[in-house]
């Protein structure tokens, strides 16, 4: 181990010049598996990334984390499989219940790749290493059950997207409702849809926003209140923004009947997927357009939150369209 170390600190990570296959998913792959796997890929992402690595190598790096069970025997020869590696090994900490970061910070790796694992700990340490529940943990409570399952959903969803979709519970809610409220509308029938549009369109107009920008929100913002339409009987609508963290939330509730947990994976992750309460191509759209989609969902009713970055968007910003 220490003669492969040794290689990376005195040699830069470099891009990985592999082509993915593409072999089928493994059908009997449990939910502990999947929620590990996609875990796994996740974090090798964020580490590529913030050691400045091409985008196609991570997600070479998520694709290869789906199809291998472990990367603890690595190849030291291209070190193609080393930052899989570092992430196994970050995982293994968190279910031994170690210090990462002073697991990270006693390891004779360089200081750049220190910081890479560091950051994506810090960043994503409620998302990423949160305790698993296993079988032997559960109970035969049926609300217990459903939680566990409730959980590795959000879990393999959200590493799935690569942060761009979360699930979140109703104690959640209302952080994120947190900031200053400056439109508002109720949602009862269709003629509401352009009423709600409108006054959101010269509201975030006022605030300085560009046209550009403007519509591209408004036409996910669209998306979310026509679902509401068709599958509740009112709903309403709230934008706020939120300077501590430089977002625009648009909220969108509804006493609708909910999403199905088990049709959440195939609606986030297929474009275009649909069922009866689905949203077809709207939670693909609100994915390509949104710094990230946030849903909370019961039987008795759910909550969209469309976040967008509001730092880089108002005229006169440099690089304001990027």
């Amino acid at each position: 181990m220490r003669r492969f170390l040794d290689k990376v600190i005195n040699k830069p990570v470099k891009g990985i010049q592999i082509q993915p296959s593409s072999p089928s998913l493994p059908t009997d792959l449990s939910y502990a598996d999947l929620d590990f796997f996609t875990k796994r890929g996740f974090l090798a992402i964020k580490i590529s990334q913030y050691l400045h690595l091409p985008k196609d190598d991570g997600e070479y790096l998520f694709h290869q984390s789906l199809y291998n069970s472990s990367f603890m025997n690595f190849d030291e020869e291209t070190h193609k499989e080393f930052i899989l590696y570092l992430s196994e090994l970050m995982l293994k900490w968190s279910k031994q219940k170690q210090d990462i970061p002073h697991q990270v910070k006693n390891t004779h790796l360089r200081n750049d790749i220190q910081n890479a694992m560091l950051k994506a700990y810090e960043i994503y340490k409620h998302e990423l290493f949160s305790q698993p529940l296993h079988k032997e943990d559960l109970t035969r409570s049926e609300e217990q059950l459903e939680n566990t399952e409730w959980k590795v959903h959000r879990d393999v969803i959200f590493a799935a997207t690569q942060g761009h979709f979360l699930l979140i519970s109703e104690e959640e809610l209302d952080k994120y409702k947190t900031g200053n409220l400056f439109c508002e509308g109720e949602i009862r029938e269709r003629s509401d849809i352009p009423i709600c549009r409108n006054n959101a369109k010269e509201s975030l107009e006022k605030r300085g926003f560009t046209k550009s920008k403007v519509m591209s929100w408004l036409l996910v913002l669209s998306e979310a209140i026509t679902n509401t339409i068709k599958h509740a009987e009112s709903g309403k609508m709230m934008l706020i923004e939120d300077l501590d963290s430089n977002e625009i939330r648009f909220i969108i509730e509804d006493n609708g009947p909910g999403f199905s947990l088990e049709d959440l994976p195939n609606m986030t992750l297929l474009a275009g997927y649909s069922t009866k309460r689905s949203m077809g191509q709207g939670f693909t759209l609100m994915m390509k357009m949104t710094k990230q989609v946030i849903l909370y969902t019961s039987s008795e009713g759910s909550t969209i939150i469309l976040c967008f970055d509001s730092s880089k968007e108002k005229e006169g910003n440099v690089n304001a369209a990027g």
